[in-house]
């Protein structure tokens, strides 16, 4: 079933029956053409809009396709409804209204509260006829949106009651609206000497192997191809080849985005969600203009059920998409993860970036792990997120305790 269908008036399309057989009775007594044309009038009229009330809906389509439609704050866009009636019944007078979040705005509201507002369109539509609705809507907010609701009601040619068809199947449709971009001063101190491309990393995975920097001795389970043969003849004593460990030069966001007071087994967002998102988003931009690859994870749960997102490493206009897409998707309804399991995390999938930015509050939980990424060599910076003036510090343990209270 597609449509719930809920018919008003029929006591008064039942009364226009009830009226012609009293027209009717009479006209046995009194024969009167006028009093026959009239009850026959009123019976056609009451039968004809039962059956129009019976069999309106019943190839009368929405067209429900998985579609996502991209856009920032302050922008404008169309939102396309898509509506078919493949039987030969007309629609001639009717209204759709379309119920979703309100982050957005447009023409055509008929009612808003603080978490839904409401469109009415009126329509037409022959039979056998395909229209499309092009609602032209302004995006007010970061959020994701979908149709929540569609109720379409019809009434009939003789205005005698009408019929609310209410959509049943989940609408796929989906308006992403991506954060407004906060500008952040001085991020050039991000970007170190040795910006780009590949340097040395003695706790990388990875090995230059077009540059060795020397040589040891031989072990079984050295692969037969790193053997210097060379060397191994001045020796004699196999030698094996031994390559400069490398990393990329890149950034990592460690995105924490649940209150640290569990006095009260809180488990609440923080507030400043908003400024958080706009400020990742400035930076994850700048990287993209500037071709630094980047990672982000994030301590809530996805649908897919992982505990932390994480978004793998990479770059370009891709990537900047898919992190747009993830700080339109933060909303308050999803369950955050402790800040100890974030970091658990973080440790075990990072790829040890020059760079570790983070983000909310951490009070003095995150101190052991800090440690271990500045032995590593990782530098890290804490986003003191703000609406106006944003700014990137170099993280100390002392001033993050007291940046807990956020």
């Amino acid at each position: 079933m597609t449509w719930a269908k809920e018919v008003h008036g029929r006591d008064s399309l039942d009364g226009l029956i009830v009226i012609g057989i009293i027209f009717l009775l009479i006209n046995f007594y009194q024969s009167s053409f006028l009093l026959m044309f009239l009850a026959a009038l009123l019976i056609i009229i009451s039968l004809m809009s039962k059956y129009y009330f019976k069999h309106i809906d019943e190839h009368l389509v929405l067209e429900n396709k998985k579609e996502s439609i991209r856009t920032s704050v302050g922008e404008e866009f169309v939102l396309p409804i898509s509506i078919s009636q493949n039987s030969w019944l007309p629609i001639i007078n009717a209204k759709i209204q379309l119920k979703l979040e309100s982050i957005i705005d447009g023409d055509h509201v008929s009612n808003r509260d603080d978490a839904t507002i409401e469109f009415t369109i009126p329509i037409k539509l022959k039979g056998k006829e395909r229209i499309q609705i092009n609602l032209p809507l302004i995006a007010k907010k970061r959020g994701v949106t979908r149709i929540k609701e569609v109720e379409i009601t019809i009434f009939n040619f003789f205005s005698f009651g009408y019929v609310k068809l209410k959509h049943i199947p989940f609408l796929h449709k989906e308006v992403i609206i991506f954060p407004a971009l906060i500008t952040i001063p001085n991020l050039d101190q991000l970007v170190a000497t040795k910006s780009h491309g590949y340097f040395p990393s003695a706790t990388s995975m990875f090995e230059e192997v077009l540059a060795p920097i020397g040589t040891r001795d031989y072990v079984y389970s050295d692969p037969f191809q790193r053997i210097h043969w060379k060397a191994s003849a001045k020796t004699q004593k196999l030698q094996t080849k031994v390559f400069e460990r490398t990393a990329e030069y890149s950034w990592t966001f460690i995105i924490n985005l649940r209150q640290i007071d569990h006095s009260n087994l809180r488990m609440d967002m923080i507030k400043n969600i908003e400024t958080i998102a706009s400020n990742v988003a400035f930076m994850a931009r700048y990287a993209s203009l500037y071709n630094i690859e980047y990672e982000i994870f994030l301590n809530f749960n996805m649908e897919s059920g992982m505990p932390v997102y994480h978004l793998p490493l990479g770059g370009g206009k891709t990537q900047l998409g898919k992190t747009y897409e993830i700080l339109a998707r933060i909303n308050r309804q999803r369950m955050t993860q402790p800040i100890q399991k974030l970091l658990h995390f973080v440790e075990k999938q990072q790829r040890n970036s020059p760079v570790v930015i983070l983000c909310g509050p951490y009070g003095n939980h995150g101190d052991q792990y800090f440690s271990q990424m500045q032995n590593r060599g990782q530098r890290i910076y804490y986003l003191n997120d703000h609406e106006e003036n944003p700014m990137i510090t170099p993280y100390r343990q002392n001033e993050m305790k007291m940046r807990g209270n956020i």
